[in-house]
């Protein structure tokens, strides 16, 4: 399924948005601009709400193909049918477990803070990691920027795609370009736009002109 995602840009949606409709006019516009896969992430929020919102958004991202990854809840992914789940930090389920109850075919990406659960996330079988925030992020102001270079040292010790995320912009994803990450995670250069689908769509142009797009599976 990750193989035939139909561009590098990852649109992780904010965890603030004030309703259901503000999200789906929100990820409506992201893939329309071209986004290839869609995260639903929120706090707060029931788990009853949380399985609505999925279960509407699958709507939108099913027709057209574009995988929805869930972030942090099995439970839900599981409850709705979306396509994959993202496991956070130390206090989210193990990925092994993840893996397990989702089984071998979904997708499973994994938040990756040290090399140690790098290389736990390959032994369970996880679809992808992330890494960052490469860039100073206006989400995770407490973390300073890991730099560009993170991404390419990770490459070198897993063989898992590796997904950069945080403080990417259309300026920094130019810098990206030299360690060519499978995915690029964004959130506020999309949902804090004038115009959600037409920052997408830049940001999609600009991602297959720089990085040189590359194909993996689970």
């Amino acid at each position: 399924m990750i193989a035939s995602i139909r561009s590098k840009i990852y649109f992780v949606t904010p965890p603030d948005v004030a309703d259901l409709r503000c999200l789906l006019d929100l990820v409506r516009a992201a893939i329309r601009g071209g986004a290839g896969m869609i995260q639903y992430r929120t706090k707060n929020r029931s788990t009853r709400i949380m399985v609505e919102e999925a279960r509407s958004l699958l709507k939108l991202t099913r027709p057209a193909e574009v995988p929805l990854i869930v972030n942090d809840r099995v439970d839900v992914a599981l409850a709705v049918g979306a396509d994959g789940v993202h496991i956070g930090q130390q206090e989210d389920m193990p990925v092994a477990d993840a893996r397990r109850l989702i089984g071998p075919h979904a997708i499973l990406g994994v938040t990756a803070p040290v090399l140690a659960e790098a290389h736990q996330a390959q032994r369970a079988a996880a679809t992808y990691v992330s890494c960052g925030p490469v860039f100073a992020s206006p989400t995770k102001p407490d973390k300073p920027p890991l730099g560009p270079l993170a991404v390419q040292h990770l490459q070198t010790t897993i063989s898992l795609p590796i997904c950069a995320i945080g403080g990417i912009t259309e300026n920094t994803l130019p810098h990206l370009s030299e360690v060519n990450p499978a995915l690029v995670a964004v959130s506020s250069a999309i949902s804090q736009a004038a115009e959600a689908q037409a920052a997408t769509e830049r940001l999609v142009q600009l991602a297959e002109q720089v990085i040189p797009r590359p194909t993996f599976g689970p």
